[in-house]
């Protein structure tokens, strides 16, 4: 009997399938492996179609919908403001608050269907297809809700099926974290596009041409992965396990693992979110905001953010590419460490700043070094991250895996609103000192995840 495998001692019946093999773009010469470039073109445009409707939905809400409708000619907006007795920019916030709640929760839903029942690729499909028709349905005013909600369940269908077929293409732990790193650049750049563009057509040209186009944007997403993921002319027949019980259980033992990698990146992840929160106040307060002499709004801060990161996430690259030429092949797990340590320096960089401060304003230099550690840091861990819970060793869970990745973030999320809300009740040596408590705790259970790792590896060995 093979070890491992908790059956009769037969071999596995199998199944004959087609592979889905992906079209090779020539055009787009990356090195990396075929699918790579429809991957990353195909989350490009899903997120400038996503981050261009979240720049103006807030807008659209307080500025136009709830203005010239009343709340019972939109379904489900009055039973919204009954039910948590509001109105207004209040209940505009709620909808919105609501809206990315809920595409927050349900990746986790999401990445089991996926695993379970549809496979990356028709998820990929049906979640892309369904975010579409949302897209499209915001351009009927009374189906505000339903909208939003195949936006969200779209997205969670979408969102752990492609990082988890990002990760199926590499056979390296040090190629797929390049692979995520440049995929996490596509995302960054997108981040920046969608804003600007959406934003603008539907600032100046009305809300709902910016609406049309984010569901242009979203069908482009859809036609990019259509055409590239099946070439008829590599399709061939190949044999797979009908059933893998060895796969099961190695995939059971890599659990523990990842659960303490989710916790470590969501609690290493607590500082940045205080980027958009309290740090800004923390900042206004605090520190001279004058750069060559001339005063800066404290909103170029989250600018110089956006900016550090896609800089960090290029240079990353060719960084990690010399170091392995000379010491060999780095896990995917070593490099998240190896980040936490940045981040972890860029909060002491905030807390030292804190126990000198009590004079007059504080140089914004403290702010460059936070932000720089941290965008450093960042770039690091989060594309590690994915690449790990995106592995091969998770053959049976990986988009259930990452769409974990995005919850922990989520909560991670709510910790640091429930410590910014403390902002100006605690001291502000208190305040950044619990958030370096986070990030070491954050970087030890990395430490954790990398030594449950380790063991994982040694029991694969034994029972190969």
């Amino acid at each position: 009997m093979v070890r491992g495998y908790a059956g009769s001692g037969t071999k596995p019946k199998k199944r004959v399938t087609a592979a889905l093999p992906f079209r090779r773009i020539r055009s787009l010469r990356t090195g990396q492996p075929d699918g790579f470039a429809t991957i990353c073109l195909t989350k490009f445009w899903e997120r400038v179609a996503y981050y261009g409707l979240q720049a103006i939905l807030i807008l659209y809400l307080t500025e136009y919908l709830l203005v010239t409708r009343a709340a019972d000619e939109i379904w489900l907006v009055a039973s919204i403001s009954t039910l948590f007795e509001v109105k207004g920019q209040a209940l505009a916030s709620s909808i919105t608050g609501g809206f990315l709640t809920l595409i927050s929760i349900i990746p986790i839903v999401g990445g089991v269907i996926t695993d379970r029942v549809l496979g990356p690729a028709r998820a990929i499909l049906v979640g892309g297809s369904i975010m579409a028709l949302g897209h499209l349905a915001m351009a009927y005013e009374p189906a505000l809700i339903l909208a939003l909600t195949c936006i969200a369940l779209g997205i969670g269908l979408f969102r752990g099926a492609i990082a988890s077929q990002l990760g199926s293409l590499y056979d390296t732990d040090s190629r797929r974290v390049e692979g995520f790193q440049l995929y996490f650049l596509a995302v960054n750049l997108a981040g920046l596009a969608g804003p600007f563009v959406v934003g603008t057509i539907g600032e100046e040209a009305g809300w709902h041409w910016g609406f049309a186009t984010s569901a242009f944007a979203m069908l482009v997403a859809l036609s990019i992965y259509a055409f590239g993921h099946f070439d008829p002319a590599k399709a061939r027949k190949v044999e797979v396990p009908a059933y893998a019980p060895s796969s099961t259980l190695l995939s059971a033992r890599k659990w523990p693992s990842n659960i303490l990698l989710i916790a470590g990146v969501g609690l290493l992840a607590i500082p940045n979110f205080q980027l958009f929160n309290a740090y800004l106040l923390c900042v206004k307060k605090d520190f001279a905001l004058m750069l060559f002499g001339q005063p800066i709004p404290v909103s170029w801060l989250v600018g110089m953010d956006a900016a550090l990161s896609l800089c960090v996430l290029v240079a990353s690259v060719p960084a990690w590419r010399a170091l392995e030429r000379h010491i060999g092949p780095v896990s995917s797990l070593t490099r998240a460490s190896f980040g936490a340590l940045f981040v972890c320096a860029g909060t002491c960089m905030l807390l030292a700043a804190a126990l000198m401060g009590g004079g007059g304003k504080l140089t914004l230099l403290w702010c460059v070094a936070f932000q720089f550690l941290n965008a450093a840091g960042l770039a690091q861990i989060l594309p590690a991250a994915l690449a790990e819970l995106g592995s091969k060793d998770n053959v049976k869970g990986s988009a259930t895996s990452i769409s974990g990745y995005f919850l922990g973030l989520f909560f991670a999320g709510l910790l640091s609103t429930v410590l910014a809300a403390r902002f100006e009740a605690l001291p502000i040596t208190t305040f950044w000192s619990l958030h370096l408590g986070c990030a070491v705790a954050g970087a030890a259970m990395l430490l954790l995840a990398k030594k449950a790792a380790d063991h994982f590896v040694r029991a694969q060995g034994q029972m190969g």
